[in-house]
């Protein structure tokens, strides 16, 4: 409460009354109290332990000096680091920027992140989706495959995190420190199975969509490095309408699934292209204002007659570009993604 003070001036009395200060508000002092422990995992032992969605909300995760643990994170977080675990399976949701694992040996784990990277590791299983160039350092006996999961919150969980579906560079490892005539690291079969990232039932943190089935995947499962069975890849690129991604790309990948399980998705990108760009790699101007309206998303499949099958696959589609032969389609499935890699470097 403020009081009141009698002056005099002149014969007049003047009443003035004190204005009690405000101490200043600053937005950092607004924020919610953030409490470390409840974005790390310590010390477990033989524990499954599961965050929830909306649990982590984009804060920094650190796993560490855990054994023979199942552990979840089914949220977005802005990083993530993994330190001296060993017999662990681990499943994390997207990540915005690196998650980055040292010092652990016979782990499981699916990620999906910005950039990835081992050291000092031996015998890990990943299953990944990576927007650059995955890295291992000083780490041997280790594993890769893509990443294939599902659950209903995971596509937003994606986009809060800034990464696309369809830039997976999972096969496209650098490794650091190479032996001579040695190879420290290889990838895993098309039929293995990550069983260990669904939660068990009976500890009660199961949700009732999970999935890790390749066709229920929100991450397009492809075929990566490994070694093509067909001659024949086609080319087929979906443009953007009003911004935004075109929505037929996920179903046009399911139907090839269900109607064409013989032909392979070998890659996947998604790039802003110029127009010109656009004319030289597709060798046409008429997407040429398509390509001003968003980014495109191109498909490389492979597969006996592929370039047939795509085309009657799109028939009466708009905005979907497909190559026409598959003598043709070699060196566009080149470009677009010479130029792709290029934009995405930047």
């Amino acid at each position: 409460m403020g009081c009141f003070c009698v002056k005099f001036f002149g014969g007049k009395e003047m009443v003035e009354e004190s204005e009690t200060v405000e101490t200043k508000q600053y937005s950092w002092d607004k924020r919610d109290r953030v409490n470390p422990e409840d974005y790390m995992v310590d010390g477990a032992i033989s524990k499954t332990i599961c965050r929830l969605p909306d649990s982590v909300k984009g804060q920094q995760f650190i796993i560490q000096n855990c054994k023979s643990c199942n552990i979840f994170v089914f949220d977005h977080m802005a990083s993530v680091t993994i330190d001296d675990c060993t017999d662990c399976c681990i499943f994390l949701g997207p990540i915005k920027s690196s998650v980055f694992i040292r010092d652990c040996s016979n782990c499981r784990v699916m990620v999906a992140c910005q950039q990835f990277r081992t050291r000092d590791c031996r015998h890990l299983e990943i299953f990944l989706c990576c927007m650059t160039q995955p890295i291992i350092e000083s780490s041997t006996g280790m594993k890769f495959a893509c990443f294939q999961y599902f659950y209903s919150q995971l596509e937003e969980q994606f986009q809060k995190s800034g990464l696309s579906l369809y830039n997976n560079n999972w096969s496209d490892i650098h490794d650091f420190t190479p032996v001579p005539d040695e190879r420290n690291y290889c990838i895993l079969p098309q039929d293995t199975q990550p069983d260990c990232f669904i939660p068990n039932q009976a500890e009660g943190l199961v949700m009732e969509d999970l999935s890790i089935e390749k066709n229920k995947s929100v991450i397009p499962c492809t075929l990566g490095k490994r070694r093509k069975q067909h001659d024949e890849s086609c080319l087929v690129v979906f443009f953007s309408q009003e911004k935004t991604p075109s929505t037929g790309v996920r179903s046009f990948i399911t139907k090839m699934a269900e109607g064409h399980g013989d032909c392979e998705l070998i890659q996947s990108k998604e790039v802003n292209l110029q127009p010109a760009e656009a004319e030289n790699i597709l060798g046409t101007n008429i997407y040429n204002t398509f390509v001003t309206q968003g980014p495109v998303v191109g498909l490389e499949y492979n597969g006996d007659n592929i370039c047939n099958i795509c085309h009657n696959m799109t028939k009466g589609q708009q905005r979907i570009f497909v190559s026409h032969e598959a003598t043709v389609a070699k060196k566009q499935i080149e470009n677009f993604y010479n130029v792709a890699q290029m934009h995405l470097a930047i």
